[in-house]
């Protein structure tokens, strides 16, 4: 923004000073004036047009530089839900093995009980009999 003014300035310094110290006649001034600022306006035309051309160009950039890290973070997330989701089948798999063998102990220990009483009642009824 400043080089834009400082080049304005400049220019306007140097017509004042051209229109001051010309020997020309006041058409042939016009004439020349008219053409350095044609000169100038084609200049600063084209140097806006860089500009914007390197705007655009600097957006795109930036544009894809986003996509590209948008895409990686959205292939890690991707990545980290699949482990969750392994991490939690493995988990799931283990509290029902584990569930089952306690359901294995559990019955194992009532089937025990029950021989236990079965036996106990059996005993039982052989000491009435002797008696």
């Amino acid at each position: 923004m400043r080089s834009t003014r400082d080049f304005l300035t400049g220019i306007l310094t140097g017509v004042a000073i051209g229109i001051l110290t010309a020997p020309r006649s006041g058409k042939e001034t016009r004439d020349k004036l008219t053409e350095e600022a044609n000169k100038r306006s084609a200049d600063l035309k084209d140097q806006w047009e860089k500009g914007v051309a390197q705007a655009k160009d600097t957006f795109e950039q930036t544009k894809t530089q986003v996509q590209q890290g948008f895409e990686q973070a959205k292939g890690k997330a991707e990545d980290m839900a699949d482990k969750a989701k392994s991490d939690f089948d493995t988990m799931k798999d283990k509290a029902a093995n584990k569930g089952e063998q306690a359901k294995e102990n559990y019955n194992d220990k009532v089937d025990e009980f029950a021989y236990k009483a079965k036996s106990g009642i059996e005993d039982t009824k052989d000491a009435v009999k002797a008696y």
